[in-house]
């Protein structure tokens, strides 16, 4: 699906943000393991829901057999989840994801993980081992597994994370969902160690409006627009509610918020100057080479930007030429074309925009109500 979008044009209105995907795709799997109902995850969000969370409402339901769609996080949460509970990984994905590597927690639990039509399916004898060692520099998903899976053993496990932990405020909102449902997981100088609990749903699940999705609009806001979003929380972990002050600094690392790039490289297109983002070389194995797609989306609209050196330069200019960029079918450079389209001289054509479905089903019907005084 291709969409063009009228240049120069001012949002204005109210979104009410979805749940957040990342907090409901751990609340589903920890209600399905404490014999709730996944959809619990979802409550009080009106459907529907997307693709990540959908998938990750399927999965909780079959976890022994399950299927990830095109969630990265999900798939590397239900790996570990599946080893404890079965001695055995049998989980399913779409698109490349499967092409993405599971090398941290190949060498986690002495396995190879090889796709083989769709799936990846391998035992995982993991009943009498005590010690885990998980390289947290490119992803903290993984970590997020152990810490959710490794209480359901009958034993005390220590984790040692190994290299940086990247991502650690994901880390910590998983440690708080296990904390709530009753697992007893505790921080050591090298990483963390669990003791047997039995998972119990608490009364309230505390899933918010996605920050990522409020980021969108924030950038718009940045940019001259006048969106109001309802639904978000001063309280949540998720890393992404970090955008506005991300995006007031003209050096910038994200290595805790990667998801931004191209939100805050479409605000510094907006403003005349040099902006540096770092802790962008992991993004290469994104949906789409992430750091390279925000370069080429920034300069097929006429704008400069380069990638080098684990980090993004965006030289702003306060205004692009506008034309026809591709999504690459990553949801984040659609909507930080969307945004671009706010400074633009010409309308922009976006291709393949409908991979918004992966986290934001309703966005272009936002984005068209927002927009639709201008566009008449």
């Amino acid at each position: 699906m291709d969409i063009t979008l009228k240049n120069g044009i001012t949002p204005r209105g109210r979104v009410t943000l979805p749940p957040s995907k990342s907090e409901a795709i751990r609340a589903a799997l920890l209600l399905a393991l404490a014999g709730d109902d996944p959809m619990r995850a979802a409550e009080g969000f009106p459907a529907p829901y997307c693709g990540d969370l959908s998938s990750a409402l399927k999965a909780a339901g079959d976890l022994r057999s399950a299927h990830a769609g095109e969630s990265a996080a999900l798939m590397r949460m239900l790996m570990p989840v599946q080893a404890a509970l079965f001695g055995r990984i049998s989980v399913g994905a779409d698109g490349a994801l499967l092409n993405r590597g599971f090398g941290e927690l190949e060498r986690c639990f002495g396995v190879s993980l090889e796709p083989l039509g769709g799936r990846i399916e391998t035992r995982v004898n993991i009943r009498r081992k005590r010690r885990f060692t998980i390289d947290c520099s490119r992803t903290s998903q993984f970590l997020s597994g152990l810490l959710i899976a490794l209480p359901l053993l009958d034993r005390e496990c220590a984790i040692t994370v190994e290299n940086r932990l990247v991502s650690q405020p994901y880390a910590e909102m998983t440690l708080d969902f296990v904390r709530l449902f009753g697992g007893a997981v505790e921080r050591t100088e090298t990483g963390y160690r669990t003791f047997p609990s039995r998972y119990a749903a608490p009364e309230t699940i505390p899933v918010t409006g996605d920050a990522s999705y409020a980021a969108v609009f924030e950038a718009m806001d940045l940019l001259g627009g006048e969106v109001e979003t309802v639904g978000g929380s001063f309280a949540t972990r998720q890393p992404d509610a970090e955008f506005l002050r991300c995006a007031s600094e003209r050096d910038v690392d994200i290595t805790d918020c990667p998801d931004l790039l191209p939100l805050l490289a479409a605000v510094a297109c907006g403003r005349e100057g040099e902006t540096v983002i770092h802790g962008t070389a992991r993004l290469r194995t994104k949906e789409s080479d992430r750091e390279a797609a925000t370069v080429k989306l920034i300069r097929d609209l006429g704008g400069a930007a380069e990638a080098g050196s684990d980090r993004v330069t965006v030289r702003g200019s306060g205004g692009l030429a506008g034309g026809v960029c591709d999504s690459l079918n990553d949801h984040r450079i659609a909507f930080a074309a969307a945004v671009l389209a706010q400074i633009c001289r010409a309308p922009v054509t976006v291709k393949n925009a409908g991979c918004t479905e992966k986290s934001a089903p309703g966005f272009w019907e936002d984005y068209g109500r927002l927009t639709a005084d201008e566009r008449r």
